[in-house]
């Protein structure tokens, strides 16, 4: 069942690079957010429709959004600062997005482990997927604000 999310990261990956020196980071950052957040949301929609096309389409969007994000956020980080200093933003970028991936896992599954309290089981999966969507969606229009489409452009210093 993990398949497609597995293929379609990595066929986006090899993508993603193209894209962002095509059309600026802007694009492939705010894409790959807002379909990790549309995967999660239709992952949410389980409990209504266990469909095994419902699964698949979700986990296929958080896999695209996986490999459109992944090498734009690296690029931007070590292009926008001094060639001394790269190393430290690539180590620095990377901390991060393992930080957020332990918090993200932390708070859905505290939200996850709330419902099944409540005696519902596994359909307290749809709030902590709700609440992932949102959040990813939310950092897309985030990416979309603050991302330069000429981030990529700029000389290190």
């Amino acid at each position: 069942m993990l398949l497609p999310m597995s293929l379609s990261y990595m066929v986006t990956s090899q993508l993603s690079g193209r894209i962002a020196n095509k059309l600026g980071p802007r694009v492939p950052m705010t894409a790959g957010m807002g379909l990790m957040g549309l995967g999660l949301l239709v992952l949410a929609l389980i409990p209504l429709n266990d469909s095994l096309v419902l699964i698949e389409s979700g986990l296929l969007a958080i896999g695209c959004g996986l490999g459109l994000n992944v090498g734009p956020m690296n690029a931007v980080a070590v292009a926008n600062v001094p060639a001394a200093r790269s190393g430290t933003a690539s180590g620095l970028v990377n901390t991060a997005r393992m930080v957020g991936a332990t918090l993200g896992v932390a708070v859905l599954g505290a939200v996850f482990a709330t419902h099944v309290a409540q005696g519902v089981g596994t359909q307290g999966l749809a709030p902590a997927y709700l609440v992932g969507g949102i959040a990813e969606l939310i950092g897309a229009a985030v990416a979309f604000a603050f991302i330069r489409c000429d981030s990529l452009r700029r000389a290190a210093q």
